[in-house]
């Protein structure tokens, strides 16, 4: 049965290498990975892309119910971040994480040669300690929760919303309503009668070729 892994980075986290160094050693036969859709969900979807990693993508109408459905399912969380921005995805994790006992990891470029797990039996390798992680229980024990902070920190940072005005629609809808058909439809590069016609010449010369080296033929042999 496959484990899941939350993966979260900082909302201006921009370190591919780091996150590819550590998606490449995690078994893609018996881990998925689950993320947010956020800024950030290109360097994660590249990074599992590129090491064959199943990764599904979650959001929701508020950041609260996506986290809370994210924690009943995830056995173990995988944070990218230098743990300098508040009220963000990754800081409620690590608060609901350690409420409920779930394991989790902190990857940080300020300390790259050493991760931080909030577990105490801890292996040199990495690899070694996501092969030891078993089936979280305590996921189930998580109560579902609203936090109207986070959820509007998350909002405001993410989500630019789109303001067309009345102006702009008419606009819009004039010009598409005056583009004629023939404006809509493909214009060739080239005229096909002339196209054509050089083809039909082609095709005579190299009818009369053959005739006329037939005709040297036949000559040939009758002055033999």
């Amino acid at each position: 049965m496959s484990l899941n892994i939350g993966v979260l980075c900082d909302i201006h986290w921009d370190n591919f290498i780091l996150i590819h160094t550590k998606f490449k050693k995690i078994n893609s036969e018996y881990f998925r990975l689950h993320t947010l859709y956020g800024k950030t969900l290109d360097i994660i979807n590249c990074c599992a892309s590129k090491n064959l990693l199943t990764l599904i993508k979650h959001s929701s109408d508020n950041l609260s119910k996506t986290l809370y459905n994210l924690l009943k399912l995830c056995d173990i969380w995988l944070l990218f971040t230098n743990q300098i921005e508040f009220l963000t995805p990754i800081s409620l994790i690590i608060e609901k994480c350690k409420q409920y006992d779930i394991k989790y990891i902190i990857v940080s470029e300020y300390s790259r040669t050493k991760d931080y797990y909030s577990f105490e039996k801890v292996h040199e390798k990495f690899k070694d300690n996501l092969n030891d992680i078993s089936r979280c229980l305590n996921k189930l024990t998580v109560n579902s929760f609203d936090e109207v902070n986070y959820n509007y920190m998350f909002n405001l940072k993410l989500e630019v919303p789109l303001h067309i005005t009345a102006e702009i629609k008419e606009y819009i809808r004039n010009k598409y309503n005056e583009t004629s058909k023939d404006n809509k439809s493909i214009t060739l590069l080239y005229n096909k009668d002339e196209i054509r016609q050089d083809k039909q010449v082609k095709r005579s010369i190299k009818h009369m070729k053959q005739i006329e080296y037939t005709k040297n033929r036949l000559n040939y042999y009758k002055q033999k």
